[in-house]
């Protein structure tokens, strides 16, 4: 008998989803909101802006996703989107095939669920990475100036603008991702521990949680060099100032004394 085969497809689809009012009486988890859809699949979504289709066709996808449209926050323009199959296989829990399929002993919905709340993360953090990625980039730039002895010739506001928008990230992040804090559903049951830490293990996610926070260390000590650099050029900048006024302040007296 073959093993049963089950999609799973994880998109990044806002800032956050305002699950407010969406209580359902079908629903089998209310954090994240879990519940079955038609033709047996599962939608999961959660507050940090991700939704996970676990078992459904892209037309119910995207039909879910439109009813979402005015809970959507900060919509984005293009989706972080992540896939998977699982094969479930009685004798296996929790392991990444060479071709990139999680094999898992059951499909409950404990484990759906734990499945949901990895890929989510996932999603997040490949959301968080594009945006480190375009922050580094003004970075290196700043850093290329610097080097040449030069503070950035941008606007100041404008480029403290894009490196704050940076650092917001971290607020984002830990709102979002919190590797510390185990999923709900491990509290009612434990014995699913083992499967979470190995789909954490598999996805590297406390690796990548720990690259991004590194990242934004670095954002963060540019930003305030930044701050540092050009409250020092202001500063030299007003007492250039001071003594162009007492300059002129001498020469008029002096000119009234002798003329």
């Amino acid at each position: 008998m073959s093993n049963k085969v089950i999609n799973v497809r994880a998109l990044q689809l806002g800032e956050r989803i305002d699950l407010k009012g969406l209580e359902r009486d079908d629903a089998f988890s209310t954090t994240p909101l879990a519940f079955r859809t038609s033709g047996e699949g599962i939608a999961v979504l959660f507050k940090s802006g991700a939704a996970v289709f676990i078992g459904m066709n892209p037309v119910d996808e995207e039909q879910l996703i439109r009813g979402l449209d005015d809970r959507i926050i900060a919509p984005l323009l293009e989706r972080e989107t992540e896939t998977l199959r699982l094969v479930v296989k009685p004798e296996e829990d929790g392991l990444l095939t060479l071709a990139g399929d999680l094999q898992i002993k059951s499909a409950d919905p404990d484990r759906l669920l734990l499945v949901a709340e990895a890929m989510a993360m996932t999603v997040a953090f490949a959301y968080d990475e594009r945006r480190l990625a375009a922050a580094f980039e003004r970075i290196d730039e700043v850093a290329q100036s610097l080097k040449q002895r030069l503070l950035p010739r941008e606007p100041q506001g404008s480029l403290l603008e894009q490196i704050g928008e940076a650092l917001l990230l971290q607020q984002r992040l830990a709102a979002r991702v919190d590797l510390d804090d185990k999923p709900d559903v491990l509290w009612d049951h434990p014995e699913l521990e083992r499967f979470w830490a190995r789909l954490v293990d598999e996805y590297d996610l406390p690796q990548r949680g720990r690259a991004i926070s590194r990242k934004l260390e670095v954002i963060r000590g540019t930003a305030d060099t930044l701050t540092d650099l050009f409250a020092t050029r202001t500063s030299h900048r007003l007492e250039w100032y001071i003594i162009a006024l007492i300059a002129v302040e001498i020469a008029l007296t002096l000119y009234d004394r002798f003329v």
